[in-house]
């Protein structure tokens, strides 16, 4: 009698990959108590040897190891007819992109765990493949034990009594089902025309009925409904005579089942049942976590991706076939994860996600593309302007008050639009010119929806294509300063500069209007204006060595709001007086009124410190924008300047107000005041009758480069040893 514990193997080899020693006996230690023999291995190379030597059912394997790592070691495996059917888990700590994971798939991986993991999950599923291997050697023994008795039927009766018990026993005793059909012969073999002539208990349990309901009935009798490939499967096998295995879902059954058939005999059929119901169900499982957003429950953005390429295939394929694409971003919602915490930020976007649904169709497809970025496909439209309504009921929806944690939050949405059909390579560039409409719909204060047009891209582009050669400005030197003079308006004397930044690139100046809002805007003006300043400071103080300077003789230079910003302005502006020795009051820093009202605290401060080096300060392009008078007074300022938009149009009477209201209540509070853009000298005789103390604008001069305003000085202020 054979039992089933001689059908069964006790202790399983288990392979264990991973060239960090620390990796090998964290898993030796977690599936010691497994019934687990795990074998280890330093390297790929190492892992082959162990090959030849044992019967594994199952390696774990990392993927980052020198000399081969994982994926080719996998791909050798695989390559091998002694060693492909051995399944292998990658656990590895490699990116968790899309790209590494469906890598480690096309190389046959079965699984795929993100270090860390959880230690149950792991040891559940080794648990899994153990038993299946167990399951795999049964039913080779058995096969074996089956082969042993048919071969002692041939030559012995007596034997055939032996073989029925053994057979019996192997037969009861099998984790998997098994089934012997038999057909009539010269009758049409497949499952309609064959009986079962025995099962064993593993079958009637995946069929769900005793054997008594089973026995002599025909396959089409008891699974009426079976799908067609179950019949053309087992009718291939009859006739063919050749083993063969096929995998598949049985409705009726609702079980996922791999069918192992072959011939034991004339007009017989054997089919060994394996139920992997649970391994499909555990892949769909992996399956949703790949493309689903475990947040909210929609698509996530490789799923997204994968859907806007099939509907871009649609319009290639499908005339008229029309398609939008919708991306939007959650206006200042970065505040609502610092002030209610992390899990209302969660529930906010679990309901934004909801009011996006209920207002897309069916076909639709709603997802998760970032924090707070969704993602819209809107397929079979009849007309553009469909889209377009759809996005104003969503951000309709969206506007709508929402109660969260006893606070009532507003939100608004800016959204990019791209109306397809479009010639796209990827739908990639696709979704990234939605974004690139999204920022544009941003811009504009948010809650805003912009519809693609490819000028933003060319715009991008050229933005991308500046910032760059700004970083290669800096390292090249190709900044240089030019320099507008400032002359008193009563005695037509010069009063010192205001030093401006220009670009150099080859022959020609870059104007500032085409690479300053760049700079500023990626942070870069930081670096650009220090260096601005350190080298205005340096020519002042040669001026100042070299040329009779008037007492109040100063150089002026532009802060931006970024650059104001550092927490290190005035220790560093300290630092470029004392390294040019130039003298503290001839610099005049200046700053705009916008910049003055964004933190009027804290512009006090910092300008209480540059008051205390001695260094001057003035209020750029004065009246543009909006100034507490409060704040003003406490300012400790020396300097108003009136934007030029006000000098140049002074026959409008409403400007001509504002300069000379500007120029009283300069004088008022106990500051001089520089107008900007004189052009005439009806313009600069108007100012001078005001008492406005300097101007600067093409009527006096254009910037100079520095030798030409070293000409200027030499004229204006003599060298002092003339």
């Amino acid at each position: 009698m054979v039992g089933k514990a001689e059908c069964v193997v006790e202790t399983i080899d288990v392979l264990a990959v991973d060239d960090e020693q620390v990796n090998l006996l964290l898993l030796s230690g977690l599936l010691r108590r497994q019934g687990v023999n795990l074998i280890t291995a330093r390297s790929g190379f190492d892992a082959l040897k162990l090959l030849a030597k044992h019967d594994f059912a199952l390696i774990l394997m990392d993927v980052m190891m020198p000399g081969m790592d994982g994926f080719t070691t996998a791909e050798r495996i695989r390559a091998d007819e002694t060693t492909r059917h051995i399944p292998i888990i990658f656990v590895t700590a490699i990116s968790k992109e899309q790209r590494h994971v469906f890598k480690g798939y096309e190389t046959g991986a079965v699984d795929y765990l993100i270090k860390p993991f959880e230690h149950d999950i792991l040891k559940s599923k080794v648990q899994v493949f153990v038993e299946l291997h167990r399951q795999r050697m049964a039913l080779k023994q058995a096969g074996a034990a089956l082969e042993r008795t048919v071969d002692e039927l041939r030559t012995s009766a007596i034997a055939l009594s032996d073989s029925r018990s053994r057979f019996q026993s192997l037969f009861t005793s099998m984790f998997n089902g098994f089934a012997v059909l038999s057909y009539v012969e010269g009758a049409e073999p497949g499952l309609d025309f064959s009986r079962i002539a025995e099962l064993n208990p593993a079958m009637e349990e995946i069929f769900g009925r005793p054997r008594e309901e089973l026995l002599n009935r025909s396959m089409g009798e008891v699974l009426p409904t079976l799908e067609e490939c179950w019949h053309d499967f087992v009718a291939q096998v009859a006739r063919s005579g050749k083993p063969a295995q096929f995998e598949g879902y049985m409705g009726e059954l609702k079980r996922w089942l791999r069918i192992s058939a072959y011939v034991p005999g004339p007009n017989l059929v054997a089919l060994v049942a394996e139920d992997i119901t649970a391994r499909r169900q555990a892949e769909e499982t992996l399956h949703e976590r790949t493309f689903q957003d475990p947040l909210t429950g929609l698509a996530n953005r490789a799923l997204f991706l994968n859907r806007l390429a099939q509907a871009m295939e649609r319009s290639r394929r499908r005339l008229n076939y029309q398609y939008a694409v919708l991306f939007l971003d959650l206006d200042s919602f970065k505040p609502i994860n610092s002030s209610l915490g992390y899990a209302s930020g969660d529930k906010v976007l679990c309901t934004v996600a909801e009011r996006i649904q209920s207002i897309a169709r069916g076909l639709d497809t709603v997802a998760r593309c970032g924090p707070d970025e969704f993602g819209l496909i809107l397929e079979e439209l009849k007309t553009p302007g469909e889209a377009l309504r759809v996005a104003r009921r969503i951000s309709q929806e969206l506007a709508k008050p929402l109660e969260m944690d006893g606070h009532v939050l507003h939100f608004t949405a800016s959204m990019g639009v791209v109306l397809g059909p479009a010639e796209y390579a990827q739908p990639e560039e696709l979704l990234q010119d939605a974004a690139l409409a999204m920022e544009h719909a941003h811009a504009l204060g948010g809650g805003k929806i912009k519809v693609f047009k490819w000028p933003m891209r060319k715009r991008a582009q050229y933005a991308l294509t500046v910032h760059q050669s700004l970083h290669n400005a800096l390292e090249r030197e190709e900044f240089r300063l030019h320099y507008q003079p400032i002359f008193s308006l009563a005695d037509n004397t010069l009063a010192g500069f205001e030093a401006l930044i220009r670009w150099q690139v080859a022959d020609r100046l870059v104007s500032p209007n085409d690479f300053i809002p760049h700079a500023e805007q990626t942070g870069l003006i930081v670096p650009i204006g220090a260096w601005a300043l350190t080298e205005a400071c340096r020519e002042a103080a040669r001026w100042e060595r070299d040329f009779a300077l008037p007492k109040d003789f100063s150089i002026a230079v532009n802060l931006s709001a970024k650059q104001f910003a550092q927490p290190d302005l005035v220790r560093y502006l300290a630092r470029a007086l004392d390294e040019s020795g130039l003298d503290p009051a001839r610099l005049k820093v200046e700053i705009t009124e916008t910049l003055v009202m964004q933190n009027p605290e804290n512009v006090v401060h910092k300008l209480r410190g540059l008051r205390e080096m001695g260094t001057k300060v003035s209020i750029d392009d004065f009246g543009t924008g909006y100034s507490s008078l409060a704040y003003l007074q406490r300012f400790p300022i020396n300097t108003l300047k009136v934007d030029r938009s006000f000098v140049s149009d002074m026959d409008a009477f409403e400007n001509l107000i504002i300069v000379r209201t500007i120029v009283s209540l300069a004088h008022n509070l106990g500051l001089d005041v520089v107008a900007e853009g004189i052009e005439t000298e009806r313009q600069r005789d108007f100012l001078a009758d005001l008492s406005c103390e300097y101007g600067q604008g093409y009527l006096f001069s254009r910037p100079l480069p520095q030798d030409r305003a070293l000409e200027m000085l030499g004229v204006c202020c003599p060298n002092n040893s003339g």
